[in-house]
């Protein structure tokens, strides 16, 4: 923009605005405001102090410190003096630092005391210590000859000169951003004058400031986004900013309330956790509630978003009576996020740039309708699309005065990014409209091509899942080898992360099992099948992400493959460990009875650490029980993660019941034969008797209605029964059908002659059959309501006394249905039950329902259908184990499958 001088604003600003607050912090000792006097003032003296100390034009000076309103006045004062800042992250490795320090060949670092540890380490390990200049000096940095703010800011008491102390050319670098990047190769981009002018003029002719506003301040200032919109732009203006030195939900909200804040510039990734809080608050009112909220929802989507603050004023109150503008950037963000905080009635600005861009390329007002854009090039940028494809998408090139000058001694570098006439490739994948509006579909290097030509963009599938599966905190979807056909192909993988207190609400313990369920067999079938995840592993850490926090995709990978390699630390030994209770002890030596374990610490996670299954969880508790004298309830044994959690519930436990016990009980390892032989509790008896109980009208009533579902599975399906002769007669026994659809488990039913049909019993998902009507339907049919991950003991110890009654149990080894139509691994229970009751099992093998109603289908087609009973296998002997049965089970089943014909007509 024409006339636009900074330093000449500031001067001004700092005379017309002289007390009026400009930067704030709110840490945790406490409120630190700053004026524009003081501001102004304490930039001078300490550019001053540069001067006169021998910076020279053109030195770099590096900042490694963080949010504060003093690191503002530190690089403004650098500006002044003519250096060249570079923003440092505090959360680089001391490694890293030393690298990028040597390679912008910095001669100062300014720093603070919070961060004077990392400082110390730095400068010991550089060739050349730099000279240091430290917010909140003490005595004893002296030693280590560090200069004191306070000092620096006295040295320079005489007159005040007038800002800036060194004129620049428009081309002159004013700062060098080190890309934290997502390809483990940060770049150091040089923004000359002429960039971040234009981009600060730009800016501020797409959107208008109320003098009163305030804006809110939580990104990095080490990044640009948060330079230019949470300090350059607002000192400008004559705003006012509040820094938290933290991304806290609860600490945000506080502040939007308590301090007013009128606009907050942040990335997705906040919105992505206040989106998921609103929908959970939601989803937990009434029935009526829940579809008002709904209905007043799409009614505000229909007017844009117009009606939204009047319908949902509870929603706006956690913002503040003040509040009018969010601003959203540095990362793709989830148009139907960005569409339900419109329909609720805020204002959303989106912008799209990058650090080469000077922060900013695109802007899209918050009186925009088309909320899925991230609007259209600011004056300082113009954008094309290279070689767009039949959809129009292609790579988004950017040119103009805001672009970058190239990447610090990095001439291939910027070769690479800027092409001979002037636009930078940006990597991100997009197209633009009629309107000449934006839209992002991805970053090229991050899409996932696969063998059958289909591009894949991981963050649509990650915004998909995280809307849609609510146990999850994070999810990183990779394209990894699959190793199960012949050839070399790719599959989709999912890295996901748990939302543990989500977990612990719902009193699910086994978050491998449950993600599965709800990824792999729920929320994928949705999908078309080249979008659907074949294989997840769980995380615990958080992803890698960048300052802007985007996904470390690289580093994600470089992790998912040393693990399924097996790369490991070294085994620690417990004598070297620290702060182990004797519970915790005694609990690891039970826990080496099921498994070793590596670097045992006492924070280890029972299932993602130390490897347990639903199964040996079980089995681990009823020897706890055994071990400690203490009786853990399935509801609370539910929220129980972790070793240290597990020792913290025993010494509750043994509190309460004042046993004093010592540790002295039985040490051997409970067995699973055992807990499926231990009679009912007699709660637990008068539950199940209801359900298992003879009902001859019922039960003939039930064989009818079987009647009628084989005539209509024959017509509709050619439904053919093979080998039923060798269903056994006047014993109990398991039928363990494959399962691939929903019209697996009725044509089990439609194939059972009555002699065993009234006889049967399931285990059904208790959610299924919850209240009176379908509670009622459960136990007419024999349906016994369990809920497999917080009860799995009590599950199957309910199956093994319908088995001691005399009774038949259906169970689906799998545990769910196939989302490929291929024969999944069995689970153990079928096999437990059979070892403990020594019942036999009929292994069935159904074919073509998965193509009748495949998982994700919204309705079924005509297919054949084909199910044929096996030979009964006999339980399992006493040298063979419980894997091993359960292995025979599944080779049983697909040996059936394989059958050209039936063995017994």
């Amino acid at each position: 923009m024409a006339g636009f001088d900074f330093f000449s604003k500031f001067n001004e600003n700092a005379r017309e605005l002289h007390d009026h607050p400009v930067f704030q912090i709110l840490a945790e000792e406490g409120r630190e405001t700053f004026t524009y006097q003081q501001v102004h003032e304490e930039t001078t003296r300490l550019s001053v102090f540069f001067r006169e100390s021998g910076l020279q034009p053109g030195d770099r000076i590096g900042i490694l410190m963080e949010n504060h309103p003093r690191w503002g006045m530190a690089f403004l004062a650098a500006q002044s003096a003519g250096a060249v800042v570079v923003p440092f992250d505090v959360l680089h490795p001391v490694e890293t630092l030393v690298r990028l320090v040597q390679h912008s060949e910095c001669s100062w670092l300014i720093s603070s005391r919070r961060i004077a540890d990392k400082l110390g380490e730095l400068q010991r390990l550089l060739p050349r210590p730099l000279t240091a200049l430290v917010h909140e000096w003490d005595e004893s940095m002296a030693q280590e000859g560090w200069i004191g703010w306070e000092s620096a800011l006295e040295q320079s008491s005489g007159e005040l000169p007038r800002l800036p102390l060194v004129e620049r050319s428009p081309q002159d670098t004013l700062v060098i951003i080190y890309t934290s990047g997502t390809t483990g190769d940060p770049k150091g981009v040089m923004l000359p004058q002429r960039a971040i002018d234009a981009n600060v003029a730009a800016v501020l002719g797409r959107l208008r400031f109320d003098p009163s506003d305030h804006i809110l301040g939580v990104l990095p200032l080490y990044h640009a986004l948060a330079l230019m919109a949470n300090f350059i732009i607002p000192l400008y203006v004559g705003l006012r900013t509040t820094y938290l030195p933290v991304l806290d939900a609860q600490k945000v909200l506080q502040a939007f309330r308590e301090e007013g804040i009128t606009v907050f510039a942040v990335v997705p990734q906040f919105f992505y956790l206040v989106h998921r809080r609103i929908f959970q608050k939601v989803s937990e009112q009434g029935l009526l509630k829940r579809r008002l909220f709904h209905l007043l929802l799409a009614i505000s989507r229909m007017l844009k978003g117009r009606p939204g603050k009047l319908f949902f004023g509870a929603v706006h109150q956690q913002f503040g009576k003040r509040f009018r503008i969010f601003a959203v950037g540095g990362a793709s963000f989830d148009a139907r996020i960005a569409e339900t905080f419109r329909d609720l009635g805020f204002n959303m600005v989106q912008a799209y740039g990058m650090t080469e861009t000077a922060a900013v390329a695109t802007l899209l007002p918050y009186k925009s309708p088309k909320v899925s854009s991230v609007g259209k090039p600011l004056s300082s940028s113009r954008i094309r699309i290279d070689h767009p494809d039949q959809d129009g998408i292609g790579e988004v090139l950017i040119a103009g005065d805001s672009l970058m000058s190239g990447y610090w001694k990095n001439p291939a570098a910027t070769a690479e990014a800027l092409d001979q006439d002037g636009w930078l490739h940006s990597g991100d994948l997009g197209r633009l409209d009629s309107d000449g509006l934006l839209y992002l579909t991805g970053r090229a290097k991050d899409v996932i091509v696969l063998s059958s030509g289909k591009n894949i963009f991981p963050e649509e599938l990650e915004h998909f899942f995280l809307d849609r599966v609510p146990i999850i905190q994070e999810i990183c979807i990779l394209g990894v080898p699959d190793q199960s056909g012949e050839a070399q192909e790719e599959k989709l993988h999912a890295v996901v992360v748990p939302d543990f207190e989500e977990l612990k609400r719902r009193g699910i313990a086994n978050a491998g099992e449950m993600i599965r369920f709800m990824i792999l067999d729920e929320a994928s079938q949705s999908l078309p099948t080249y979008k659907r995840v074949r294989s997840f592993s769980v995380r615990r850490d958080p992803l890698p992400r960048t300052t802007t926090r985007k996904i470390k995709r690289f580093q994600v990978m470089q992790d998912w493959q040393s693990e399924s390699q097996g790369d490991s630390a070294p085994a620690q030994p417990l004598d070297e460990q620290q702060e182990w209770k004797p519970i915790e002890r005694r609990l690891l030596e039970l826990i080496e009875q099921f498994r070793q374990v590596d670097s045992p610490r006492p924070e280890m996670h029972l299932e993602l650490d130390v490897g347990f299954d639903s199964l040996q969880r079980v089995e681990f508790f009823s020897s706890v029980h055994e071990v400690f004298s203490v009786e853990i309830p399935d509801e609370e044994a539910a929220e129980i993660f972790t070793i240290r959690d597990l020792a913290a519930a025993i010494e509750a436990r043994q509190s309460e019941e004042a046993a004093g016990h010592d540790g002295e009980g039985e040490s051997g390892r409970q067995s699973w034969s055992r807990i499926l032989r231990e009679p009912l509790a007699p709660e637990d008896a008068a539950k199940v008797g209801p359900y298992l109980s003879p009902k001859p009208i019922v039960e003939v009533l039930f064989f009818l209605l079987s009647l009628v579902m084989n005539i209509a599975a024959r017509v509709l399906f050619r439904f053919k029964i093979e080998g039923r002769g060798n269903l056994p007669q006047g014993r109990p026994f398991l039928i363990c059908p494959n399962h691939l659809s929903y019209l697996d488990a009725p044509l089990v039913i439609a194939a059972l002659p009555y002699s065993v049909l009234k006889r049967l019993f399931f285990l059904g998902y208790a959610d299924l059959f919850s209240g009176r009507l379908k509670g009622w339907l459960g136990r007419l049919i024999k349906v016994v309501p369990v809920d497999s991950d917080r009860h799995l003991r009590q599950a199957l110890r309910l199956g093994a006394e319908g088995l001691r009654q005399g009774l038949s149990l259906c169970i689906f080894p799998e545990g769910q249905r196939s989302y490929t139509g291929e024969l999944q691994e069995f689970r153990k229970g079928p096999a437990l039950l059979a070892e403990a009751l020594q019942a036999e099992v009929v292994p069935v093998h159904i074919s073509g329902s998965y193509e009748a109603w495949p998982p994700g289908a919204k309705r079924w087609r005509l297919r054949p259908i084909t199910l044929r009973f096996g030979e009964p296998v006999a339980p399992p002997s006493g040298s063979q184990s419980i894997d091993e049965y359960t292995l025979q089970l599944r080779a049983a089943v697909a040996e059936i499958g394989s059958m050209q014909e039936p063995r017994v007509a």
